[in-house]
Parts: structure tokens; sequence; C-alpha cells
């Protein structure tokens, strides 16, 4: 190899290493919720549709993303300080515009709120649950109704571990549930069987949203990350990257 070709080879070893050296680090946090965010195959990585589909837009976008497994009321903290850029599936609603920028939807879950209750009690109709008492999760958003009604009479826990504690307690009636399997493995872990799922029940169409936090750097990754997977959901990528089937947001 001459002189020149040298040059060239230099001058291309140059380019990468200022590309890999610009290139913008987003911090993301994970939370299991399979098959949506699932733990790698080694320790500390993670997969997961969501977690695929966002690596994959921030790869297009010019950022890798550096990802911290998180609870979920830290991490809406993190994002109301700026302390992370990103958190998958985040549910939108007024209060969390204050401090999130929604990129998305992606595509949309059916999520029925289903409501859990004493073995032998019955939960049939809408005038038994204003007449009861109804355990929540502390900062979740289930729906306006569940979330704002004030003819039901809230109960809140930090987590399914204490609703689960303190439903077995009888410190409430019944329990607002939107993942069925983790409220499950509470109890599991409580060795508590005397529970049941009622009639009543809504259905809870729910947008994928990711969360980016108004107050972190590098703001202009909001527009570019949603120009990049607005892309994806019209070309049906994302559609075929779904592990699960879920209903596109381009569809009625």
């Amino acid at each position: 190899m001459g002189n020149k070709g040298y040059q060239i080879l230099l001058s291309l070893l140059i380019l990468m290493s200022s590309a890999a050296q610009s290139q913008v680090l987003l911090t993301a946090d994970f939370r299991l919720r399979p098959p949506l965010m699932t733990y790698g195959k080694t320790p500390g990585t993670f997969s997961g549709d969501l977690v695929n589909i966002l690596e994959l837009a921030c790869q297009r976008a010019g950022c890798e993303l550096q990802w911290q497994e998180m609870p979920f009321q830290r991490s809406l903290h993190r994002l109301q300080s700026g302390e992370v850029h990103l958190v998958p599936r985040l549910i939108r609603n007024d209060e969390r515009e204050h401090y999130t920028a929604f990129i998305g939807p992606v595509a949309v879950e059916d999520n029925p709120i289903i409501f859990i209750k004493h073995k032998y009690a019955k939960l049939d109709t809408e005038q038994q649950l204003f007449a009861g008492t109804l355990g929540v999760k502390l900062g979740t958003y289930y729906s306006a109704f569940i979330n704002d009604d004030p003819r039901l009479k809230k109960y809140q826990a930090a987590d399914d571990t204490n609703l689960a504690k303190m439903f077995a307690a009888n410190r409430f009636d019944y329990i607002a549930v939107i993942d069925k399997s983790s409220i499950e493995a509470a109890f599991q872990r409580l060795g508590f069987r005397d529970y049941d799922y009622a009639a009543l029940h809504y259905a809870n169409h729910v947008p994928v949203y990711f969360g980016f936090s108004k107050h972190a750097d590098h703001q202009e990754f909001v527009g570019k990350l949603q120009q990049e997977l607005q892309q994806m959901v019209t070309r049906g990528e994302i559609d075929r990257m779904f592990a699960v089937e879920l209903p596109s947001p381009l569809k009625p």
C-alpha cells in the first residue's frame, strides 16, 4: 500500500473514531413487563419488543442507549428531575405531560381493567364498586374512571406487594388490576389464596408511548426519535417486530 493508500485509510479511521466519539448516549429505565420488556440472555442485559424497537430507532437517529433497571415510581421521579431520558411503555395523562414528551404511539395495548375481590364476595355492578373500598397502586394511571371518578373510595399502596398485604388484612374490599401476573405473584409470595376475580371489568385500550423527560438534555432527540418511530410504524416494521399481536396506532 502506497502513501496515498495509507492516508486514505488513516482518514477513514479518523472519521470513524470521530463518529463514535460524537455518538450521543441516552439513558433509559427498564422494568420487567414480559413479553414487551424482558431480561436478556446474560446478566445485566435487557430484551423484549419495546427494548428492541427503541434501540433500533436510537441507532437510526444517531444515539445509543444505556439501560438501567428501575422501579416504576422511581422512574417517574427521574423523569421529573431529568435524571433519565427515556421510560418505555408510559401511559399518557395530563399530569405527566408537564414533565414528559410522549414519543409514539407505536401500538395500542388491549389492557382491560379487572378487579380482585375476596373469595366469597360479589362484584358485578358499578353500584357495588362504589359502595365498597378499592385498592390502587400509588402513582399508577389506570384510566380516567379509576383515577378521577369521585364516587370511588380508594386506598393507595406503594406496589403490588403492599396491595396484596393490605387486601389480605381486609383493609379494602377490591383491587383494581391492570397487571394480572404481577399481583398474582405478590399473592403467591404472601401465600394468600382467598381471592377471586370479579365479573365486573372495563375495556381499556392503551396507546404505547415512550416517555422522554422534558428536563433532560439532548431534547433534539425527541423529534428525531418521533420521526424514526413514525416511519417504522408507517412501513409496518414495528408490527413485524412485536412477538405478540398488538394493533397498530394507524388502525381504527
